[in-house]
């Protein structure tokens, strides 16, 4: 039986493009953290941010990654910044195989930009806000993820499959739990 499979990484680096393929590869059930907390409180990401801060918001979210463990069968995408709180941090590693989606900075920060609904950007300097939490976010992603993989200049379906293969490999070094 395949594991679960819990993408991490920073905002526009595919997440939930490369979960939804990986999805479909494995057979198992996509799960979006941030759609299952939109669909928790009825209103988007940013509304949540704007109305109740992102206190709030990282309480929702730490909630609702906590009723995944123990689900079996899923490819979870999380919110770029679910990996702050040392919850989630647990929980992800209850749920899955942790996989680090990245890229080249310029790249993540143009597909950040490109849809518009990014909280966390709505600055005076986008690209500094930027630059500050992927560097603060950056070295939890390492020390969090069972591996890294780039995806600059490779297309979704075959970042899916190479990240298969490479969650494949790592499980079969894994020791029985």
């Amino acid at each position: 039986m395949l594991p679960n499979f819990v993408l991490v990484g920073f905002m526009g680096c595919g997440k939930t493009t490369v979960g939804r393929r990986l999805a479909s590869i494995t057979g198992h059930r996509f799960v979006d953290a941030d759609e299952l907390i939109v669909k928790d409180q009825g209103k988007s990401i940013s509304a949540i941010f704007s109305q109740s801060g992102e206190e709030t918001f990282r309480q929702i979210e730490e909630r609702i990654i906590s009723d995944l463990v123990g689900v079996a069968g899923i490819v979870l995408s999380t919110g770029g910044g679910a990996i702050l709180r040392e919850a989630n941090r647990e929980s992800l590693k209850k749920i899955g195989i942790i996989i680090w989606l990245d890229a080249q900075p310029d790249v993540l920060f143009e597909r950040a930009m490109r849809s518009g609904r990014r909280p966390l950007l709505q600055t005076q300097n986008p690209r500094q806000a930027f630059d500050a939490l992927l560097a603060e976010r950056r070295i939890i992603y390492e020390s969090l993820a069972d591996f890294r993989f780039d995806s600059t200049g490779i297309d979704h379906e075959e970042v899916a499959r190479k990240v298969l293969e490479q969650a494949m490999r790592h499980q079969s070094r894994r020791p029985e739990l």
